[in-house]
């Protein structure tokens, strides 16, 4: 009996991938949609427009550059200026610009008959003060043991300073971590390390105060250049929205699949930033 019942088993098992069927499933997608990517900032410089049409999720192999649209850029302290295409799907300015703070700038884009706008204004923003570097020669329990560099500086007294920074060693972008990013939400800026005195390095070192440094060791004469940009709040969750989405895994921990929140109407995707700019550079020392 035991040996029929295993034989009935094996039979239930072929018959049961006999009727195995492979459906192929047709997710259908979406009318294309024109896509946005541009910032602009208080450094003089040409004011860039990239336009392109949203691929479907699984087909997203090529992008469709845009070349017939009509993009201007206007604001409030009176700039007006119309951007000329370049090549996939760049429009240029003609002249380099910048913003001014506390105006207002906006873009206009006129595809295929539709306008598509979005506007924001540009936060005030301090200058790095500082830009330093420091040997910490034990781990600490967070940081390995290592030469890393740090910056100081100021933040607005309101709340909702929102921050970007972009560590270039040797004219290379240092991306590992992904992007450098913090706002004020639960107090000071670390980043700024506003607390820290910078003339008493060493002896802040030594009683547990260490600098909240760039996630990136360095190297003795190494060139660092920190880029630093101030965004506005809604900017800075967008960049965290979107991050999320590229980088998903396939966990049943990631978001489900989802455009980040933008600031582009009439149902356009992607971002117009306006953002605040300073940079400061430094040569490693020899410690």
């Amino acid at each position: 009996m035991k040996k029929l019942n295993i034989l009935y088993l094996v039979i239930g098992l072929f018959a049961f991938s006999a009727c195995e069927k492979i459906v192929d499933l047709e997710i259908p997608s979406g009318d294309p949609v024109l896509v946005v990517e541009s910032q602009i900032t208080n450094k003089k410089e040409l004011w860039k427009v990239r336009l392109s049409l949203s691929q479907p999720y699984f087909d997203q192999a090529t992008v469709d550059g845009i070349a017939s649209a009509v993009v201007t850029i206007t604001g409030t302290d009176g700039l007006n200026q119309t951007l000329t295409h370049t090549d996939t799907g760049m429009f240029v300015s003609q002249d380099s610009m910048q913003c001014v703070a506390g105006e207002t700038y906006t873009l206009s884009v006129n595809y295929n008959g539709d306008l598509y706008q979005a506007s924001e204004e540009l936060a005030n923003g301090f200058p790095i003060d500082t830009i330093a570097s420091y040997n910490l020669p034990d781990n600490n329990g967070f940081i390995e043991a290592g030469i890393y560099v740090f910056i100081q500086g100021k933040e607005n007294e309101y709340k909702g300073d929102s921050y970007l920074w972009k560590f270039y060693k040797n004219d290379t972008l240092q991306e590992s971590f992904g992007s450098i990013l913090e706002n004020d939400e639960f107090g000071m800026v670390s980043y700024l390390n506003q607390s820290i005195d910078v003339n008493d390095l060493l002896g802040g070192i030594a009683r547990g105060i260490v600098p909240r440094p760039y996630p990136f060791k360095v190297e003795e004469g190494d060139l660092i250049r920190v880029e630093q940009y101030n965004l506005s709040p809604q900017y800075y969750q967008y960049i965290i929205d979107l991050e999320a989405q590229l980088n998903r895994s396939g966990s049943p921990f990631d978001p489900p699949p989802a455009n980040p929140n933008d600031n582009i109407s009439n149902g356009g995707i992607g971002y117009f930033s306006v953002a605040h700019f300073t940079e400061k550079d430094l040569v490693v020392p020899v410690f």
